[in-house]
């Protein structure tokens, strides 16, 4: 209900079930670990699962040695069972893992049945983890779905309050996460003036660009009790977007690096090797390491892709790349043309050739919606002009990006973002035109803006829709509402400028929610009330339903449906 709220008991107390009881990321897979091959360890981090197969599942811990300085093995047992209670263990081994992996445990669990859930737990010595719920997919039929949606997580912006009313939510399939998880930055950038006193600064302090420093950027996120409760209920199928680098990552670098940082090569290879330790995904040899498909019996296909760094050119900046006319002017209409036209790579050809091939076999299947889990904003979006909301005056007073985004949108009609979409409009086309040749109900997910969206899929004003388009805010990470006034009217404005806009909303935290059965799939928008107090409540901010079949005359119409 729209102004239903809930309230969130943060007292749960986590269960632990007690002691006795039966890049290349390397680790070795063992029976069952004898008592002597056991030093004291805490189990500091929780535990997690990802990447739901009908028959397998990650399961995932981190184990911390008592002893500062040890490097050596550590043999981690680990049981999956049909029951809390670990009377009907279903599978079980033991899995070693030593500095080189920053011990990190993830055991790829098989021999599961389909569409059941699961525990699971660790152990080393009297030490036992936790225990984690989890979940295989069904391999057929059409049952309906329900998925939790995050990205953004910024940890010295304020509490985790979002994972935390998704953990105490649900039931869900999974929480589909879509980058972002972790941020790169010092200590003072880009954080709550009130960090401190929250005691949410990041450690290391320093921004992060060595494998240690990785490691300890999510060691500290891992610590929060409200991201280990998420992870503990329910499996994620994650993506990396930008900040599991640095701030505008692309194949060969980024906005937040430059030659003074050293070599771009290493300080992405240290990043991903630290996400493939601390993340429930699959381990591959892959050059596609987080593009990867999940069927969901016969009712959805879920593709995660990658528009960041495996196949992305650099973006064309405002900053940078616009030319100066005859005149000496900005040619800002000339840098829009190239926007639109100009190729450039956003998801690589082999990325391109893989997102076909996965569509046309969803298609084949007759499946009804096709879902692209992904980072940066798909549709037509530029930003609309907003001088019917605020003065010449007024604008001079906010950031400087903001103020160049008001100028051009004033004499452009717009200012495209060159970082989305909007900045790769050849590419974009032809993920449209696979949308067009194959049958089923396309969804795109969308985060990295900290803004909650909803759209059809459109390449321009009053153009064909392919789609829906539902994006998440931040768990987080502030919006656009957070560095302007007026928050009404500059969402307002956005209804004005674009046809094809069902939902913009530019301030507050929080996460979403898909329902999908066969004939609709209904997204639910929530907002928590805020992240600088451990008490809190959550608001059901909008409804929107997508019709199956909606997309099949070339209009797709989202029905508020919020009560």
């Amino acid at each position: 209900m729209k102004n239903e709220k809930l309230k969130i008991n943060r007292r749960k107390i986590l269960k632990v079930i007690p002691a006795g009881a039966a890049v290349v990321v390397t680790g070795t897979s063992t029976n069952m670990a004898s008592a002597q091959n056991t030093i004291p360890i805490q189990f500091k981090h929780g535990v997690a699962s990802g990447d739901p197969l009908q028959k397998k599942v990650i399961i995932w811990t981190r184990v911390t040695p008592n002893e500062d300085n040890y490097k050596g093995d550590i043999a981690v047992n680990w049981q999956i069972s049909a029951d809390e209670n670990f009377t009907h263990i279903v599978n079980e081994g033991s899995f070693i893992t030593n500095h080189d992996r920053d011990y990190t445990v993830k055991e790829d669990v098989a021999g599961l049945e389909r569409g059941k859930r699961y525990y699971y737990r660790f152990s080393v010595g009297n030490s036992t983890s936790v225990t984690g719920e989890t979940k295989t997919l069904k391999d057929s039929g059409k049952e309906p779905l329900k998925f939790a949606v995050a990205s953004c997580s910024n940890y010295p912006w304020g509490y985790f309050n979002g994972y935390r009313a998704i953990a105490e939510s649900g039931p869900y399939d999974a929480v589909i996460h879509l980058g972002d998880y972790i941020y790169e930055y010092q200590v003072g950038r880009y954080q709550s003036p009130k960090a401190e006193e929250l005691g949410r600064l990041v450690d290391p302090p320093h921004e992060i660009k060595s494998l240690s420093d990785y490691r300890r950027r999510y060691a500290l996120y891992r610590s929060d009790e409200d991201l280990q409760e998420v992870h503990r209920k329910y499996p994620f199928i994650c993506t990396w977007d930008d900040h599991e680098f640095a701030n505008n990552a692309y194949a060969t670098g980024a906005e937040n690096h430059d030659a003074s940082e050293g070599k771009w090569a290493p300080r992405r290879r240290n990043a991903t090797k630290a996400y493939m330790e601390w993340m429930p995904v699959r381990v591959t040899d892959s050059n596609l390491p987080t593009v990867r498909s999940f069927e969901f019996g016969d009712m959805a296909t879920l593709a995660m892709l990658d528009t960041r760094v495996v196949g992305r050119e650099r973006p064309l900046e405002y900053g940078l790349d616009v030319e100066m006319d005859e005149r000496g002017n900005p040619d800002y209409a000339g840098f829009h043309k190239r926007l639109e036209t100009e190729e450039r790579s956003l998801l690589g050809e082999e990325q391109e050739k893989w997102l076909d091939q996965t569509l046309k076999s969803s298609a084949n299947r007759k499946v009804p919606w096709q879902i692209l889990g992904q980072q940066i904003i798909m549709s037509y979006r530029p930003e609309p002009p907003l001088d019917n909301v605020f003065t010449k005056e007024e604008m001079k007073s906010f950031p400087e990006g903001e103020q160049l985004s008001m100028k051009v949108a004033r004499e452009y009609g717009g200012f495209y973002n060159p970082d989305a979409w909007d900045g790769y409009q050849p590419a974009r086309r032809r993920v449209y035109d696979m949308f067009e040749k194959y049958d089923g109900n396309p969804i795109v997910l969308t985060g990295d803006t900290h803004c909650a969206w909803a759209m059809s899929l459109t390449d321009k004003m009053g153009g064909q829709h392919y789609g829906a388009e539902f994006a998440v805010q931040g768990i987080t990470s502030p919006g656009r509402g957070d560095r302007l006034p007026k928050v009404k009217e500059v969402e307002q404005a956005y209804y004005d400028h674009l046809d094809h806009m069902a939902l913009a909303n530019i301030k507050g935290r929080g996460y979403m929610t898909l329902s999908i059965s066969a004939e609709e799939t209904i997204t639910n928008w929530y907002v928590v009330s805020t992240i600088e107090s451990r008490e809190f409540e959550v608001e059901l901010r909008k409804s929107l339903k997508y019709t199956a079949g909606d997309v099949d005359d070339g209009q797709v119409i989202l029905q508020d449906v919020t009560s």
